[in-house]
This record gives C-alpha cells, structure tokens and sequence, in this order.
C-alpha cells in the first residue's frame, strides 16, 4: 500500500554522523502516526542527494529531514499530516547545539527572493509528492531559498503550523560554516542571474 508519508534523509559522511543518523532515526521511530517510508540516499552534493530521496518517494507526502536534524515530540507526523491541505507545508522549530534546545522559530513566507529566509531549513517543510519539484543542484547554499521561491510559483504560500515539529541541528558542520565567502557568493550571483530582478 502506498504510505502517507515518504520521509527523505539525504545522508552524507559529516562528523558525529552516527549520533546524528541515531538521533534522527529514534525520533521518527517514536511516532503516533506509524503510515510513513523512510529513505535514506547517499549520492553527490545535498541538493543531488536530498533529490534521489524525491525520485524514490512513493507516499502523498514527501517530508525532507536532514541527517543533523530530527522530528520534535511523537507527535510531529500526526501535526503534518492533519495540518496539511496540499502544496506545500512549513512547521516552526527549535534548534539544538548540543547543549541546549531552545530558540523556537515560527516559519512565515514573504517572498524569499525579496528578503530574508523566514522559513529556514528544508527539514521544516513538507510537499505533495505530484511530480514534486527538486532542488537546483548547481547550489549547495542557497538551495532552499531558490526551492522555496518555485514551490511559491507553483503552489502559492505554504500552510504554516506554529507546532514546533522540527529541531534543527547547530553545529559547525552545516553549510554555511563549510563554505568560503567566495563561494557563497559565486551562489548568490547565480541565483540573481537565473531571476534576474525578482
């Protein structure tokens, strides 16, 4: 039968990975909601992994949970799946440092390509696996804005849930601490020429 949920979590060797890909892993075992797939790719840079995740999702809903990452509270599918109403979906969150998990961030959509990123990762959103979209991977920084701005073109805003279902990993490992300065902005003059004035 298909399942409800497809959860994606592109895995890629990082420092720590086991506690990480453990941690992810418990808290999805955890659930209420049990109608979920887990897929688990390891192919190229995070944009061409987190969409081999996308290729092989069979379920309604196509969730992406980054390895450093992990779903809040047993009940965080149930929210997603009772919350959704097609398109595309962003949940808030919380963050975790390793030492404390606090921070709650409440997603809003504002336009992503006119300002700041007020959705944040890709871990927090959820979309209709119906020919679903996949990530520029020409991008490994800004991917989830440029993501963000086509799901806007296809769907309109997303749902927003105010449930914390997310907790997002911080720690120096994440892209943005990776990248050069170079290199991000390399990204940033590529995704201002692909939509030029938007």
């Amino acid at each position: 039968m298909t399942p409800k949920i497809s959860i994606c979590i592109p895995f890629h060797w990082m420092k720590n990975w086991q506690f990480f890909l453990t941690r992810c892993l418990q808290s999805i075992e955890k659930q209420t909601f049990k109608d979920y797939e887990i897929i688990i790719t390891k192919a190229g840079k995070m944009a061409e992994n987190t969409n081999a995740g996308i290729k092989k999702a069979t379920g309604e809903i196509i969730k992406i949970l980054y390895l450093d990452d992990y779903l809040t509270g047993e009940k965080a599918l149930e929210n997603l799946v009772v919350g959704f109403k097609g398109g595309w979906l962003a949940t808030a969150c919380y963050h975790d440092n390793g030492n404390a998990v606090g921070n709650y961030h409440e997603s809003s959509f504002n336009g992503i390509l006119q300002g700041k990123n007020n959705i944040g990762s890709p871990s927090v959103i959820a979309f209709e696996n119906n020919k679903p979209l996949l990530f520029d991977e020409k991008m490994s920084w800004l991917l989830d804005v440029e993501y963000y701005q086509r799901l806007f073109k296809r769907y309109g805003g997303p749902t927003l849930l105010t449930s914390a279902d997310t907790t997002i990993g911080i720690h120096g490992g994440q892209m943005t601490h990776i990248l050069t300065d170079q290199e991000k902005k390399e990204e940033f003059d590529y995704l201002k020429k692909k939509y030029g004035k938007e």
